[in-house]
This record gives structure tokens, C-alpha cells and sequence, in this order.
């Protein structure tokens, strides 16, 4: 394998200006993502840069000049050979699953990230289009990276378009490596300054073009993509919730065995415990206590969905964030209904092809699709919406589109 891999790379340096097919991994989705939180993450739909926020406890920040000279310069195309060498490295270690490799390239990768990444190789065929278009990073040997692709899933034959930013920096040694750790307030300010520029939106609206007109021409492509993104979502889930479980019962006792002989005393089962859940409002900063002066563990993204421990008194809350304990204010999280405790009254049958949001507005984050045909469990009837039961979440869809 290791033969292959350097065969691999030697094609590219002599190559690196040729398209060619290289095994990837990809999005099941058009996503537009700076490879740093790999916590956001749901399998992958294309996000504006320009609209996120980042903050520090929701102060604002003023927004770095950028200079003349950057912004001058226009997006290049494969023109660097050991950045296109890094990338095709990266995307080819995610397609074989390859951990090793993916951690020597990256600065850091979460677990939820490793998982999505050994799972979604399974369902890959090839990568026949790779192109890399690239302007000046914020520092001194550093590159903003805007990954155009198309990726054929195992068993298909349609060639799905995406794009996905990658921040790639040189380190001490004057080697690349790919920065998927969280951005300081200046290069994340930076990010978003360039990737509004004319020629970044004229790609990203390109990418989703394709993307659209692939869809309306393969509505068997769009059903397969929203199948393999519930699929993803539901083992990820189930692995990270394993993985959990298995860090907290790491070295307890385990209790004496009950002799035969004797009978055991009447016990209370305890009572199963309530999950709440809430969203962040706005990019806060996760801190590992519940103080402002804090260390920062990174930051929660508007609308991410975080699992909360405990809600304390000082109006901090205790939440999970990236498979750890972490505080956020509770003035920027928005608690959750628990979809468990309502009750069903109904079900409605989507009559076209729609999308699920998070909460009753057609700018709300969208949580999936209903294929036209797929049942769901009606919640209630609030107008213009449905809130129904989907992936044990509540979501809403238009009622228009059900019966």
C-alpha cells in the first residue's frame, strides 16, 4: 500500500496541473466547510461563509484589514504542486480509511470526524475530478484552498460536484499541514473576507448549479443522497454513543456476583433519565469551567445541537461538546423540546420531494429531506407547517407538500 501511496504522489508532482481520478472521500452533499470543527457535524449541505458568525462570548469583534495585495489576487488553479500533493494525499487517506496517514497531515481530527470519515469511505467509488483553486492564507506560508470535486458513490454512475475550503499552513520544519483546528478570531475574520470575493462566490455558485441541475435530471441521485445521509447520521450516532459509554465505564469495579443460594434484596430501578438537549443562538465559546477566564475548548456554532449535563445556578450550563465535559452561558442556548415526550397524532406522506427544517421558516436549518412517498410522524399542525418526528428529532415541513 505504502508503494501505491508514493506512486500516487510522484504521478502528482509531475502531474499537477492534469486533473486525474484519485479515490476520495466526500460530502453526500454540497458543503462549503473550513476544515477546522469537524464537530458540525451533519452530513453536509453547502453553507455561505459569508453568513457565519464568530465571537467571543457574543462580543463583537472588529473585522482585520485585508490587504490590497491579497485581495488583488485571483484564484489560481492546481498551480502549487506540493499543496496539490497534500490535498489529493488527504482526500485519498479518507477514501481507504487510512487514520495514520489523515493524522499526519492534520493538525488535529475529532472523533466524531475519524468516525464519519471510516464510514463514509464504504460507500465510495472514485474521485475522477479533483481541482484546487487557491489564494494567500493570513499568515506568512499559508493557503485558503477551495477543493472543487466530483465523487461517484459505489454502485452509481452520476458524478456528484461539491467544494470544501481546507486552511493549509507550513509548519517549524517548513512543512504543509492541513490547519482543522479552530481559527483565532483573525483568520477566521480573514476567511470570510476572501471567500466573499467575486470569484470564490462565482465558484461556489457554479458548484451549486451543478449540483441543483444534477438533481432535477437524477431525482434517483437525490433520494439516494438523503438515504445515505440518515444512514451515516445513524451509525455515527450509534458509534459515538458506544465510544461514550465505553470512556465512562473504563476502569469500574465490577460488583460482586450474587450467590445462588441466597436472594438478592428488592431494589427501585431507577428511573431512566431525562436528555435535554439545546441549540447555541449564536458562535459562542465553550470554556472548560464555568467562568469567563476560562480555557477555551472551542467554539459551538449557531444552531449546533449540544447534549446539556447539567444547568447550573450561576447561569452557566454544563454540556457535552466534542465527546467532552464544557461550559456555555446559558443566555446563548436555546433549551429543546424532547421530541419523546410528545405525543403522535398522526402521520402525513410527503407528495414531493422536501426539505425538513429545524424550526417553522424556510431560512431555518435544514435537517434532511422527504423523498416523495416517505411517511412521517405528525407532532401538530401549527399553519402553514407540520411538526413532525424525523430522525428522533422534531422538525417542520410545509404542509402544502404532505397529505
Amino acid at each position: 500500500m505504502k508503494d501505491k501511496m508514493r506512486a500516487v504522489l510522484d504521478f502528482i508532482m509531475r502531474k499537477s496541473k492534469i486533473v486525474f481520478p484519485v479515490l476520495v472521500i466526500a460530502a453526500v452533499a454540497v458543503t462549503v466547510v473550513i476544515a477546522l470543527n469537524a464537530n458540525d457535524k451533519k452530513a453536509a449541505q453547502m453553507e455561505s461563509l459569508a453568513n457565519e458568525a464568530s465571537t467571543e462570548e457574543v462580543t463583537p469583534t472588529t473585522e482585520p484589514e485585508v490587504t490590497l495585495e491579497h485581495k488583488d489576487i485571483p484564484l489560481v488553479v492546481n498551480e502549487d504542486s506540493a499543496i496539490y500533493s497534500l490535498v489529493a494525499t488527504y482526500y485519498n487517506a479518507q477514501a481507504l480509511g487510512d487514520m495514520d496517514t489523515l493524522t499526519s497531515i492534520c493538525d488535529t481530527i475529532a472523533s466524531e470526524e475519524m468516525i464519519r470519515f471510516q464510514e463514509t469511505a464504504k460507500y465510495l467509488e472514485s474521485y475522477p475530478v479533483l481541482e484546487i483553486y487557491t489564494k494567500p492564507g493570513f499568515t506568512q506560508g499559508s493557503t485558503i484552498a477551495y477543493v472543487y470535486y466530483k465523487v461517484v458513490f459505489a454502485g452509481r454512475e452520476e458524478e456528484c460536484p461539491g467544494v470544501k475550503t481546507l486552511y493549509i499552513c507550513t509548519d517549524e520544519q517548513g512543512e504543509l499541514f492541513i490547519k482543522n483546528d479552530v481559527l483565532s478570531e483573525e483568520e477566521d475574520q480573514y476567511i470570510k473576507t476572501l471567500s466573499t470575493q467575486a470569484d470564490v462566490v462565482e465558484l461556489f455558485n457554479r458548484v451549486n448549479v451543478e449540483y441543483n441541475d444534477l438533481m432535477v435530471a437524477q431525482p434517483k441521485m437525490l433520494e439516494y443522497l438523503s438515504e445515505l445521509n440518515n444512514e451515516l447520521s445513524k451509525v455515527i450516532g450509534v458509534l459515538l454513543a458506544e465510544q461514550i459509554a465505553g470512556e465512562e465505564t473504563s476502569g469500574v469495579d465490577v460488583p460482586p456476583e450474587i450467590d445462588p443460594g441466597t436472594s438478592p434484596e428488592p431494589s427501585t430501578e431507577p428511573e431512566t433519565p431525562v436528555i435535554v438537549y439545546a441549540k447555541a443562538t449564536t458562535t459562542v465559546n465553550v470554556r472548560s469551567s464555568d467562568s469567563i477566564n476560562a480555557d477555551k475548548l472551542g467554539k459551538a456554532k449557531e444552531g449546533m445541537k449540544l447534549q446539556v449535563l447539567e444547568q447550573l445556578p450561576n447561569g452557566w450550563n454544563k454540556v457535552l461538546f466534542e465527546n467532552r465535559e464544557g461550559y456555555i452561558k446559558a443566555e446563548y442556548l436555546q433549551i429543546l423540546e424532547n421530541v419523546d415526550n410528545l405525543q403522535i397524532i398522526g402521520t402525513v406522506i410527503a407528495t414531493t420531494n422536501i426539505n425538513v427544517r429545524a424550526e417553522a421558516s424556510k431560512t431555518s436549518t435544514k435537517l434532511g429531506i422527504l423523498v416523495a412517498g416517505d411517511s412521517a410522524e405528525l407532532l401538530s399542525h401549527e399553519g402553514e407547517w407540520c411538526k413532525i418526528k424525523y430522525n428522533g428529532e422534531i422538525g417542520y415541513v410545509k404542509a402544502e407538500y404532505v397529505e
